[in-house]
This record gives structure tokens, sequence and C-alpha cells, in this order.
């Protein structure tokens, strides 16, 4: 996908989801399965974690380490969806989404 097939591709999805809704606390929701739905696509993508003051924000990152942000509207001075190098609201210690959280165990039997 080129970047303006990606971004279009980006805000298609975005406006799907949000279905005329801000992006405000959108961030996984959108972004999940926008990721899932890129890998399907044959684009390289996964969703990573960072601090943005006093909250979280999930973001997609491709494999050549930019970012696709499909709810960077949220904050100051940013476009509905951004793609490129980290932005300062990307630049807090980033995880990946897939290795960092711990799995779900059934819950015991009695």
């Amino acid at each position: 996908m080129t970047d303006a097939e990606l971004i279009e591709f980006a805000t298609e999805f975005r406006e799907g989801i949000l279905d005329g809704a801000p992006s405000r606390m959108m961030c996984f929701a959108v972004s999940a399965p926008l990721a899932g739905l890129l890998n399907f696509y044959g684009v390289d993508a996964k969703t990573v974690e960072g601090d943005v003051g006093n909250m979280n924000h999930i973001c997609i990152e491709l494999s050549d380490g930019r970012v696709l942000d499909a709810t960077a509207d949220q904050f100051d001075d940013m476009p509905a969806v951004y793609l490129g190098k980290p932005a300062a609201i990307h630049s807090s210690p980033i995880k990946d989404r897939r290795t960092s959280r711990k799995p779900i165990r059934p819950a015991p039997q009695t």
C-alpha cells in the first residue's frame, strides 16, 4: 500500500468505527481492529501503547518504524489520521500490545 492509500484506508476505517463521534478515548477501539485488517491485507502492523500525560494512548507501528495513528486528532494540532515518524504524543516509551499483556487464565474450578 502506498502512503496515500494507507491514509485513505485508515481514514475510511476510522469513520466507519466512529460514525461521526469524536475520537477521544477511542484509540484502542479504532487501532486494534485496524491493525488486524492491515495485517490481513499484507501490511505488517502492530498496536503499541504509550503514555501521554495522565493517560495511555494506543496507535499502530508499522514495520519501518513509522506510526499510523487513526485517532491523532484527539490531541492538539494533529490531523485525524497521522502517518510518519513518532510525533511528540508518541515519544513516551511504547510497548507492543501483543506481548505486554499478561495472559488471561481461566477461573479456578471450585
